[in-house]
C-alpha cells in the first residue's frame, strides 16, 4: 500500500526541527521574496541551501513556495531564485503564476512544479487542466468537498489536501479585501487578515449583531483520516508557516500517529489552537464553525472553586511544570498563571494569588510545557542518525576513517604520518573516546571499529579532525544525489504588436439594468441570458462557482444568440476546444489574477481578449497593452471575498439551509472604522462587495486597453462620474 505523505510548514528553523522530531515526511518553506506568507520569517537565498541540505540529510523532502504573483519587472530575480534552487537540489517548487509556470516547464523541465491552493482548484476538470498542463501536483482548494476530491484523485496526477491548520474564509485565490482597503495583496502573501477583526452585521438597516462573522475556526480532520487515505490522496499538508515549532510537533506527531497507530492524544492538539476547531466544508460541516468572541479558544482544565475562603480547582488532566494556565476575575479579566510544579489528574490546585478568581470559571490552558519537553526529546533521538564508524592507523602511514550510514560510505584520509610512539603509545580505547564525540552531529555511532598497530603516536587533534572530516564526506557522499548542474533561464521573447481595437466593456452583476443604457458599449458581459439584452454582443461571464455541462451550456449559448465565453476558472480551460470547434469565442476574466505578460502570452492562442488583476500596476498594464490585447477593470463593485460561508447563518443557525427563499440575502457589514460593505447571498455562496462603486482614472491608459465596467444596477451606470476615483493601479499592491 502506498505511504501517505505528510506535509509540514517551516516558517524558521524551529520549526524544522520540531517537524523532524515528529516525523514528518517533507517540508515545506519559503524565501523572502514570492512566498504567500510573506511575514513568517522565512529563509534568504543565501541559507536555504543549508537548509535544504540538512532535510535531505534525513532523507526527506523539500519544497519551495514561490506561490505569489509576479509582477513584469520581479520575474527576473524570480527565475535567479529558480536556477538556484534546481542547483540546490529543492525537490519542487508551489507555484500559482502561470506566466512564471510556463517558462520554468520549458526551459526546466525535470523541476517538480506543484499547482498551489491559490489556483482554486476545487473540481475535477479544473484538475485536469492542470494535470494536462504538466503540473506534477495539485494542492486542492480548502473549501473542495470530499465527493469532489474522489473524483480528482483518480487523475494521473499527485493530490495533496489541506488537513490542519488555519482556513480562510474566502474561495482560495478569491480574497481583494486586504488589497483593497490598506494596499497589501493576499495573492502576494501580504494579507492583513481582515477576515479576523470584529464587524457590525446589519439588515435592513437594523444592527443585528457586532461579532467575528468571519473568522474561521482551525481545521482539524484527523478523525477524517482514514478517509482521505482510502480513497487515495497522496500529501496529507499541515498549515501553519506563521505558528510555533510546538504546534508544528503536535500536528505532525498526532496525524502520524493517528495514521500508524490509530491514536492521538487530543487534548495536545485542543492546546496547540487558539480558535477551536472545525472538520471544514471538505467534510460538509455547514454549523459552528466560525468562532465569534464569546466561544472559549483554549482548552478548560477545571473550574474554580472556594472553601473557606480559599481559591482552588481540581485538574481535569495532568498538568506540567512551566504550563501557562489563565485566570478569569470577578470583572472578567484575565490573569496568567504558571504552574511551579507536575500536577496529577484530580489534583487539587491553591490559588493564593488569585482572590479575586470568578467561581465556576474556567481555569483554561493556554500553553502546555509538556508539548516542548516532548518535542525536545524526540529531536535529540531524532538527531542521531546511526553510522558505523572504521578507523585505520598503520606505523607509517596516513590514518584514515569511512563513515557508513545505511548504504552509502565515505572516506577520509588524514595528511599526517603515523610515528612511533615516544612515551604513551596509542589504545583503542582512546581512538573510541575521540570519535564517539558527535554531540554537534546529526550523526551518533552504532559500532567503532578499530585497526592499529602497537606502540603508535597519534594527537588527540588529528584524531578529532578525522572525525570531522569524515562527517563531512559522509554527508558530501549523500547530498551528491541531490545536488545538480548549474543551469540559466531566459526569459522568453513576447511578440510585438496586436490588431485588436481597443474596446469599452460593460460586465452585468444583474439583470436588473436597462438595456437602453448599453448602447455606449461593445460588448456586454452577462451571468445569465435575458431577452432584452438580444442585439448586443453578449459574452457570457462563467461563474467560477457553478457546475455545468460543457454541451448544454453550448446549447444554451447558440440558441440565446451569445457571442462567446469568459473563462473564470481553470476548470473553464478543460473545454477550450469544445468552444472553439462551436465558434464561440473565448475571453479570460479577472478571477483568473493575471499579473504579468508572461501569463497573457501564455492565453493568447486561444483567448481574444485577457482581463488583467486589479492589483496590477498601472505602467505593467500599459506597456502588456503594446503587444498584446488586455482588458483592465476602470468601474466597479469588484467582489472583495467570494466564500460559501453566510454571515447571516451565525445568528440564524440555518446550517446554510434554505438559502433559495431566505429573506435575509443581502445585508451590510461594517467595520469599527466605518467601512461599510454589501452582503449578498447567491444560492449556496455569498459576495463581499464595497458600499459603492469606485472607479479609476482611464485618461492614464494607454489607447490599446481595453476599458470594463462593472454594474450592478442603473443607478452604477447613471452615476459612473461621481463615483470615487482610487489610486490602486497607479500605486500598485505590495
Amino acid at each position: 500500500m502506498k505511504k501517505t505523505e505528510i506535509l509540514a510548514p517551516v516558517g524558521k528553523a524551529d520549526m524544522l526541527y520540531a517537524g523532524l522530531a515528529a516525523g514528518a515526511d517533507s517540508f515545506y518553506l519559503a524565501l523572502d521574496d514570492f512566498g504567500a506568507r510573506a511575514y513568517a520569517e522565512n529563509f534568504t537565498l543565501e541559507n536555504i541551501k543549508e537548509t535544504i541540505d540538512y532535510i535531505h540529510l534525513f532523507g526527506k523532502r523539500v519544497f519551495i513556495t514561490m506561490n505569489t504573483l509576479i509582477k513584469d519587472y520581479e520575474m527576473p530575480k524570480a527565475l535567479s531564485y529558480v536556477e538556484k534552487l534546481y542547483e540546490y537540489g529543492v525537490d519542487g517548487l508551489i507555484i500559482q503564476d502561470l506566466g512564471f509556470f510556463s517558462i520554468i516547464k520549458d526551459q526546466v523541465p525535470a523541476m517538480e512544479l506543484h499547482a498551489s491552493t491559490q489556483m482554486a482548484v476545487r473540481e475535477y476538470y479544473g484538475a485536469k487542466y492542470l494535470a494536462d498542463l504538466g503540473f506534477d501536483r495539485i494542492v486542492i482548494a480548502r473549501e473542495t468537498p470530499i465527493e469532489e476530491i474522489r473524483k480528482i484523485v483518480k487523475l494521473p496526477v499527485e493530490t495533496e489536501v489541506f488537513v490542519h491548520g488555519s482556513l480562510c474564509v474566502s474561495f482560495s485565490g478569491e480574497c481583494l479585501m486586504s488589497s483593497y482597503f490598506g494596499g497589501r495583496s493576499a495573492n502576494r502573501g501580504r494579507c492583513a487578515g481582515p477576515c479576523r477583526q470584529k464587524y457590525r452585521l446589519l439588515y435592513d438597516g437594523k444592527v443585528l449583531g457586532d461579532d467575528y462573522y468571519l473568522n474561521m475556526k482551525d481545521l482539524n480532520t484527523i478523525d477524517k483520516l482514514e478517509e482521505l487515505i482510502d480513497i487515495g490522496v497522496d500529501c496529507l499538508k499541515i498549515e501553519g508557516r506563521m505558528k510555533t515549532p510546538e504546534y508544528v510537533f503536535a500536528a505532525v506527531a498526532n496525524y502520524k500517529s493517528k495514521i500508524e497507530e490509530n491514536t492521538y492524544n487530543k487534548n495536545q492538539m485542543l492546546d496547540s489552537s487558539n480558535r477551536g476547531y472545525t472538520k471544514g466544508f471538505i467534510f460538509g460541516q455547514k454549523r459552528d464553525y466560525i468562532t465569534l468572541k464569546d466561544d472559549s479558544k483554549h482548552r478548560s482544565v477545571g473550574k474554580v472553586s472556594s472553601k473557606k475562603g480559599k481559591k482552588y480547582f481540581i485538574s481535569n488532566s495532568d498538568l506540567y511544570l512551566g504550563d501557562n494556565l489563565e485566570i478569569t476575575t470577578k470583572k472578567g479579566k484575565r490573569l496568567p498563571f504558571t504552574t511551579t510544579r507536575n500536577y496529577k489528574i484530580n489534583e487539587k490546585i491553591f490559588l493564593e494569588k488569585y482572590p479575586d478568581a470568578a467561581i465556576d470559571s474556567d481555569v483554561l490552558i493556554v500553553n502546555s510545557n509538556k508539548v516542548t519537553d516532548q518535542k525536545d526529546q524526540a529531536l535529540e533521538a531524532y538527531r542521531s542518525l546511526p553510522i558505523k564508524i572504521d578507523f585505520k592507523a598503520r606505523l607509517g602511514e596516513n590514518p584514515q576513517i569511512t563513515l557508513t550510514y545505511k548504504n552509502i560510505s565515505a572516506s577520509y584520509t588524514h595528511p599526517v604520518t603515523i610515528e612511533t610512539a615516544k612515551n604513551i603509545s596509542l589504545t583503542p580505547e582512546a581512538i573510541k573516546e575521540n570519535l564517539a564525540k558527535f554531540n554537534d552531529e546529526i550523526f551518533s555511532p552504532s559500532a567503532i571499529n578499530i585497526e592499529i598497530d602497537e606502540g603508535i603516536f597519534l594527537r588527540k587533534k588529528d584524531i578529532n579532525e578525522c572525525r570531522r572530516m569524515g562527517v563531512a564526506s559522509l554527508e558530501e557522499e549523500i547530498l551528491k544525489n541531490y545536488h545538480r548542474d548549474e543551469i540559466k533561464i531566459g526569459l522568453p521573447q513576447i511578440e510585438s504588436g496586436h490588431n485588436h481595437k481597443a474596446e469599452r466593456n460593460i460586465e452585468l452583476l444583474t439583470n436588473n439594468i436597462s438595456n437602453d443604457l448599453l448602447s455606449d458599449f461593445d460588448n456586454v458581459y452577462i451571468r445569465s441570458f435575458d431577452e432584452k439584452y438580444k442585439g448586443n454582443n453578449l459574452y457570457l461571464n462563467l461563474d467560477a462557482h457553478d457546475e455545468y455541462d460543457v454541451d448544454n451550456l453550448i446549447s444554451y449559448i447558440k440558441a440565446n444568440g451569445i457571442r462567446g465565453v469568459i473563462c473564470n476558472n481553470y476548470r473553464d480551460f478543460a473545454f477550450v476546444d469544445n468552444f472553439k470547434n462551436n465558434d464561440i469565442k473565448i475571453r479570460i476574466g479577472r478571477y483568473l489574477n493575471i499579473f504579468n505578460s508572461y501569463t497573457v502570452n501564455f492565453y493568447k492562442d486561444f483567448a481574444e481578449n485577457i482581463c488583467v488583476s486589479s492589483e496590477i500596476d498601472l505602467d505593467i498594464i500599459n506597456n502588456i497593452s503594446q503587444n498584446q490585447a488586455v482588458e483592465a477593470l476602470v468601474y466597479s463593485r469588484i467582489e472583495l471575498m467570494n466564500m460559501r460561508h453566510c454571515p447571516f447563518s451565525v445568528i440564524k443557525k440555518c446550517g446554510l439551509s434554505g438559502c433559495e427563499t431566505c429573506k435575509f440575502n443581502k445585508g451590510v457589514l461594517e467595520s469599527h472604522d466605518g467601512e461599510k460593505m454589501q452582503v449578498i447571498r447567491y444560492g449556496y455562496y455569498s459576495r463581499i462587495y464595497p458600499a459603492k462603486p469606485s472607479r479609476f482614472d482611464s485618461d492614464k491608459f494607454s489607447d490599446k486597453v481595453s476599458l470594463l465596467y462593472s454594474v450592478m444596477d442603473d443607478n452604477d451606470i447613471l452615476n459612473m462620474n461621481q463615483a470615487k476615483i482610487r489610486d490602486s493601479y497607479t500605486k500598485g499592491v505590495i
